[in-house]
């Protein structure tokens, strides 16, 4: 247990703060990573198209990035830094953990479904991308919950939520909803930001913020 968690903190750093990769040269090695990646796929992709989309020297790129692999992680780890920065920055300004938690949910939503790169990948190579968003969406998913977790007991140190709330469960019931509407958005429950305000407000505030 004890293991799993340190891992699982891990990536949650990784996530949330800027790795060796965020330098001038290497975003631009990993923004034209990303163009080609949108365009072809991470598999089709060559290092050589890298080279050539970002205006660099395939030495440069190599020098970076060592291998596809790790490119293809880079280009990953960035994406998830900018939802979770995005995130962060939709409910900064928010006063209340019901108005964060309420908009938080919607915003998830809006970002997830308007992620290009994903919503590629599902279309040139769903036999990549499909595992790593079910069965080995594992990682991934203890990530997310981790940063709602710890945005949790925050709140429960400044008295914002109550103290019987387990942010563990509660940030795993979220991250999974999230997560399962994502993947299959057909439903009776509303994904536009309005409807999926309006859904937060009934149904998981509740679970958070006593009446």
């Amino acid at each position: 247990m004890t293991s799993d968690r340190t891992s699982d903190d891990e990536l949650l750093r990784s996530l949330l703060t800027a790795g060796p990769e965020r330098e001038p040269q290497a975003d631009r090695i990993l923004d034209a990573a990303l163009r080609c990646f949108e365009t072809y796929g991470p598999r089709r992709t060559t290092m050589d198209d890298v080279a050539r989309e970002s205006g660099l020297g395939r030495a440069t790129i190599y020098r970076r990035f060592p291998t596809k692999g790790d490119l293809v992680t880079g280009v990953l780890l960035r994406e998830a830094r900018r939802f979770f920065a995005e995130l962060d920055e939709a409910v900064a300004a928010l006063p209340t953990l019901a108005e964060r938690l309420v908009e938080g949910f919607a915003v998830a939503l809006r970002i997830s479904r308007e992620q290009r790169l994903v919503n590629r990948l599902m279309v040139v190579e769903p036999e990549l991308i499909l595992p790593h968003s079910t069965v080995k969406a594992g990682p991934l998913l203890a990530a997310a919950r981790g940063y709602i977790a710890g945005r949790l007991r925050t709140a429960q140190r400044l008295g914002a939520a109550p103290a019987d709330v387990d942010p563990e469960v509660v940030a795993e019931i979220l991250v999974r909803l999230t997560h399962s509407l994502v993947l299959t958005p057909e439903g009776h429950i509303p994904l536009d930001e309005e409807g999926a305000r309006a859904f937060a407000r009934r149904y998981l505030l509740p679970i958070v913020v006593r009446p």
